[in-house]
């Protein structure tokens, strides 16, 4: 009796081995794309690799004709894919679908195959866009939407508090990565700029509470409105420091306050003096401001820590009254040496940058600063050989200018008696070199003599 069971037994496990065999053979011969493959969400499921191609060819060319809005607080910027030659590639894409449970074992592939049917498996397409444009665009979305934290201050030209104000910082890299996002989406997308409020350090109601109103010093220079750049550095550089509170003991330090002179943070290319020449470089003109802070510093009577001079006089400071700054190198720095916090001032005004110490009391002492034991350093003569010049012939090509050396002093009195009196600099100042071009041509009737 038992027999026919076994039989039957048998008989159904290897029915059930064969349709299994049938199963997992048809599975592994499946001459499409397995279900659940998707490419970023386009579902390619029981596509041929000719109709799979036909579907990403379309869904890349709704992509080269997307376009996203940008927005941020009333303002709206309009971006297309073509804008920054946007673009994807789907040959990767197609080629990882189409190969997607077709390596490894049959176990392995089998494995892969059922985990995409109850799971859908995304493949991401690879993009590509012009790095260069998409920076450009961001740079001008960036002067239209950033501004500087604006301390509370006092004005230099009307002697009133100018209110604090609060300011605006695009993030660059997330707006970079929601623009990549938004442009592979099939929907209209609007995208809200990624902006960081930047608080001001100072506010009215903290000049208030430090009783700071009253004038100490003030210092002003004058440059060429009409470099647009230098200006703009000027400019950037002085709403850094305007405002800024100096506690009692604490150290002043340019470089600290300004910050790195990089286009990444708004300073621009504009003329500077380096080695002793006068070249382009990302924030030139910082040194006016430096150099003016630094006469108003002295006129405070306040203790400087740092400084050095250009190699080079400047048309905007006598000489021995320049500061010149280089990030991570050459630092202006003072100390508030008196009992009270006090807050720097720096305005421009046409041409005129205006640079003052304010604290809670004006000073009764009076600063002179004074110029002694200059002398003139005679112009190095550089030769330079011409063979267009004969032998023993001499060309002037440039008369050079001297240099200066010179000692600066400071003399504080008060009710007319001297009460301080030291050496703030010993300065050395590079003249014009002087080039004289010698000949090299032998003459003609050298030349007959041989």
């Amino acid at each position: 009796m038992k027999k026919p069971w076994l039989v039957m037994t048998a008989t159904s496990s290897v029915i059930i081995m064969l349709l299994l065999l049938c199963f997992v053979i048809y599975s592994l011969m499946y001459p499409n794309i397995y279900q659940g493959i998707r490419v970023d969400g386009v579902d390619l499921s029981g596509c041929s690799s000719a109709q799979a191609s036909q579907l990403l060819t379309a869904w890349q060319q709704e992509r080269h004709n997307k376009k996203i809005i940008l927005d941020f607080d009333q303002q709206q910027f309009k971006l297309a894919a073509t804008n920054i030659d946007f673009d994807v590639d789907s040959s990767e894409a197609l080629d990882a679908a189409w190969h997607y449970g077709r390596d490894g074992s049959w176990w392995e592939r089998m494995k892969k195959i059922r985990a995409a049917q109850k799971k859908p498996y995304d493949i991401s397409l690879g993009i590509k866009y012009d790095e260069v444009k998409l920076n450009h665009l961001i740079e001008q979305w960036q002067r239209a939407i950033e501004r500087p934290a604006r301390n509370a201050t006092i004005s230099m030209t009307t002697g009133k508090v100018i209110p604090d104000q609060q300011g605006y910082k695009l993030e660059v890299d997330t707006l970079r990565s929601l623009i990549l996002q938004s442009l592979m989406k099939s929907e209209d997308v609007t995208v809200v700029l990624p902006v960081t409020t930047v608080y001001p350090e100072v506010t009215v109601d903290d000049l208030a509470s430090m009783g700071i109103h009253e004038a100490i010093s003030a210092y002003t220079t004058v440059f060429n409105s009409q470099d647009d750049n230098r200006v703009a550095n000027i400019k950037l550089a002085a709403t850094k420091v305007n405002g800024y509170i100096i506690y009692p003991g604490k150290t002043f330090s340019f470089n600290d306050v300004v910050g790195p002179r990089e286009k990444s943070y708004g300073f621009k290319e504009a003329m500077e003096i380096a080695d002793g020449e006068f070249v382009p470089g990302i924030g030139g003109g910082i040194c006016q401001l430096s150099s003016t802070l630094y006469n108003a510093v002295i006129l405070a009577n306040l203790d400087i820590t740092e400084r050095y001079n250009h190699s080079k006089t400047l048309p905007y400071v006598p000489a021995g009254r320049d500061a010149t700054v280089a990030f991570g190198l050459l630092d202006f720095k003072f100390v508030n040496n008196t009992p009270e916090p006090l807050m720097i001032a720096a305005e421009v005004k046409g041409n005129e940058l205006m640079v003052g110490v304010f604290g809670q009391h004006s000073i009764a002492e009076k600063v002179e600063i004074i110029s002694m034991n200059q002398e003139q350093i005679l112009p190095t003569i550089i030769k330079q050989q011409d063979d267009s010049l004969y032998l023993g012939e001499t060309k002037l090509e440039k008369q050079g200018t001297p240099g200066i050396a010179l000692t600066v002093m400071r003399v504080v009195r008060l009710k007319g008696q001297m009460i301080k009196q030291e050496v703030l600099s010993q300065d050395r100042y590079l003249g014009e070199d002087t080039i004289l071009k010698i000949g090299t041509k032998i003459p003609p009737f050298a030349e007959t003599i041989q």
